[in-house]
């Protein structure tokens, strides 16, 4: 019998449910070569049960209490100072926030100290700092399935965030529905392997010859809302960096580096597996343009009715405007489809282990600065932001 290593080899999104789930722990995630973790199973171990098939839900379909009529809307945190240290409009801090307030736990996607992407539990307010922002890589969701089972069950209040398909492997792992759950997806591109953030870092390092103490993938410090990176050195310095001249940055927007099962994804579509799906409102312009604000807006689908109600809760907390999927989807293509995968994916990984970054990154995945970015780049944010509004 072929076990659900083989199976969901190229089938697998790394959610660690079938590790967790395994009744007599026979199954270890271990990194494949492009460092991208995938089950292992010890056929000693092993008894045969099938229930790591029964409840992937890569090989299963994972059921949701969908409203009949989702409801969409554009939004912001009341709050400027949350809203100005988030990705977009500083919901899921809103959203953090009266779990908290309310004794529960938050669980989300933190950088470690070593700059590893990995989920924890919050407590506090004063934690919540870890779980905001975007991060372009993949996250580790360690024992936290386990973690959540545990505090459902002593009726405890949960909002867990995470990809669509960590959320699809969370939901798996309990097989049953807790009111007590909140679950909160992101409209995904897809996601790269942590090998590949290292070796980015380390590249960083070399280049500032410091070590590097936190990175923020979308600071608002320098140019608003927008895809400017973070750098926090050891040395006292700071360095932000436009996405379009970024080895990293530039690899992810483009598609080059995905994990494979990220171009064929299940979830990249309208029929959300969470209670909230997440997202940055672009074309706020154009779609609702008197409520565009240069800190960020998002857009927020309430796919289930305790999703609706639970964000009901939040209506002195956040401003919001009613809009549509359709105009959501105008720019976030990923509600659509997955990302194209491109012909160089062949050999994003190829050698990663033996090359400098740069060198691998322009070899292998085509990275180059376009002329025009770097003249954008040169023009100072406060007349960047003049024309803006000039156009506007």
């Amino acid at each position: 019998m072929k076990n659900i290593g083989e199976l969901a080899k190229n089938n697998c999104t790394g959610c660690r449910m079938c590790e967790q789930l395994c009744p007599v722990k026979a199954i270890n995630m271990i990194e494949n070569e492009e460092g991208f973790i995938e089950p292992q199973v010890d056929k000693e171990k092993c008894i045969d049960c099938g229930l790591c098939f029964k409840r992937c839900p890569q090989l299963n379909n994972v059921k949701n209490n969908k409203l009949d009529n989702v409801k969409v809307y554009a939004a912001k945190n009341r709050n400027v100072e949350e809203q100005k240290k988030s990705s977009s409009g500083g919901i899921f801090s809103a959203l953090a926030n009266y779990v908290l307030e309310n004794k529960g736990k938050v669980y989300g996607c933190a950088f470690n100290s070593r700059l590893v992407a990995e989920h924890i539990a919050i407590k506090t307010k004063e934690e919540l700092y870890k779980l905001r922002g975007s991060k372009y890589v993949q996250s580790n969701t360690k024992n936290t399935f386990t973690e959540v089972k545990r505090d459902l069950d002593i009726d405890k209040l949960v909002l867990y965030s995470g990809t669509s398909c960590q959320i699809a492997g969370l939901k798996a792992f309990l097989n049953k529905d807790y009111n007590n759950l909140i679950t909160v997806d992101l409209v995904c591109h897809g996601v790269p392997s942590p090998k590949l953030f290292k070796k980015y870092i380390e590249y960083l390092e070399e280049k500032y010859n410091s070590k590097i103490l936190n990175y923020e993938f979308r600071s608002k410090e320098k140019n608003g809302w927008g895809l400017t990176s973070k750098v926090l050195l050891e040395n006292g310095k700071i360095k932000y960096i436009n996405a379009n001249l970024d080895p990293y940055y530039k690899t992810f927007l483009n598609s080059c580096a995905y994990r494979e099962v990220c171009y064929n994804c299940k979830y990249a579509n309208c029929n959300r597996i969470s209670d909230i799906t997440l997202a940055d409102y672009w074309g706020i312009q154009k779609q609702i343009p008197e409520f565009y604000d240069e800190q960020g807006i998002s857009a927020i689908i309430l796919n289930t009715k305790k999703g609706y109600d639970f964000f009901k809760l939040l209506n002195k907390n956040v401003i919001i405007k009613e809009s549509n999927l359709n105009s959501v989807k105008k720019e976030n293509h990923n509600l659509e489809s997955p990302s194209k995968r491109l012909e160089i994916r062949e050999k994003a990984y190829a050698n990663i282990d033996n090359k400098n970054f740069l060198r691998y990154a322009k070899q292998n995945l085509n990275y180059r600065k376009e002329i025009k970015d770097q003249i954008k780049n040169l023009i100072p944010s406060d007349i960047k932001k003049f024309i803006k509004n000039k156009l506007k």
